[in-house]
């Protein structure tokens, strides 16, 4: 028997196995059109169906993937904009039971191309199917790109994508607007506000999203919040990230209110014990500190110009590790006290 595969960030499946049989005795449907399916089987001919899609009537015939074939012999299509990298046990937890209880209940929607079975509705279906060892059902047609979009969409719309993972649709899609925020809200039918907040959040690296159960624990405004803090504090940001995940892994369950005040904490603290950012060498010399830069200010008029040959031939000269440049400092700041 095929080993499950393992993943981080996961529920034990164990648990999950153990009490598969308190799952509901009649299981959600998983899209708006699955669901019908059901109504319509009484009409299925051997291993196949017709069904309307974009207005276009499609033959489709049912497969059944082992489950030692589903990784291998089927991919998602690369226009369904929910991140699978994302899809882990936890994300899953709500299809999970179902599966180890009963198997798939409704099968996804796919085209074959170039012999492989790309799914356009039934992503998480497949990635629940690889976690708990299952068969994969999956109901393949002659399907074009818009078809394959419209049953992508259709099944996001039910069981909805996160902030970043929309984020990451309208950055694709914006260089078919120029550019253009407005004119992509307005193509979307939704606010400009909500698009750039999407966008942002999709700026944030995935060891942040990856705190979370999955994605959509993460709104647009908290997803936008955080990524104004994370610019200019990307690595403080980041450790505080993945000691978080760290935590997780151990057991910590953390609510999504408590990981977003976390990841903002951190950068509070850490500039509590920034140094001070400005500091004077006597008259016509401030040193300006950044992070790891230092800026000097210089008053050509109150200094003398053979202290300014001294001054420019310290500062041209190699800067190596930051010790060195403290000690360098450090005799600037002799000299300018012995011009006194």
């Amino acid at each position: 028997m095929k080993q499950r595969t393992m993943l981080k960030n996961a529920p034990n499946i164990e648990t999950l196995m153990s009490n598969a049989h308190h799952a509901p005795d009649k299981i959600q449907s998983v899209s708006p059109m699955v669901g019908d399916l059901q109504s319509k089987l009484s009409s299925l001919s051997g291993n196949n169906i017709t069904l309307p899609v974009c207005g276009r009537n499609v033959t489709f015939k049912l497969e059944v993937i082992p489950a030692d074939k589903v990784e291998m012999a089927t991919m998602v299509w690369l226009g369904n904009e929910r991140d699978q990298e994302l899809l882990n046990e936890s994300a899953l937890a709500d299809l999970i039971p179902s599966f180890l209880a009963s198997g798939q209940q409704n099968p996804a929607f796919a085209r074959k191309t170039s012999g492989i079975i790309e799914i356009a509705d039934g992503s998480r279906r497949r990635k629940t199917a690889i976690i708990t060892g299952s068969e994969y059902r999956v109901l393949v047609g002659e399907l074009d790109d818009e078809q394959m979009q419209w049953l992508s969409q259709v099944g996001n719309d039910y069981r909805p994508t996160s902030a970043y993972e929309r984020g990451k649709r309208y950055l694709r899609r914006l260089n078919e607007f120029d550019g253009n925020v407005k004119a992509l809200a307005e193509a979307e039918g939704i606010d400009r506000n909500i698009v750039n907040r999407c966008m942002n959040t999709a700026g944030l690296p995935k060891e942040i999203l990856s705190i979370f159960k999955h994605p959509g624990e993460l709104s647009a405004r908290a997803g936008d919040a955080l990524s104004k803090v994370y610019q200019g504090n990307e690595q403080t940001m980041l450790d505080a990230a993945r000691q978080l995940l760290r935590m997780k892994q151990a057991g910590e369950n953390f609510e999504p209110a408590r990981i977003i005040q976390a990841l903002h904490d951190v950068i509070l603290m850490d500039k509590d014990t920034e140094p001070k950012a400005e500091k004077s060498y006597g008259d016509g010399v401030v040193a300006k500190c950044k992070g790891n830069f230092v800026t000097l200010r210089l008053d050509s008029r109150k200094i003398p110009s053979n202290l300014m040959i001294k001054i420019e031939a310290l500062l041209e000269s190699e800067l190596g590790a930051a010790e060195k440049v403290n000690r360098d400092l450090d005799r600037l700041e002799n000299i300018l006290k012995s011009k006194k």
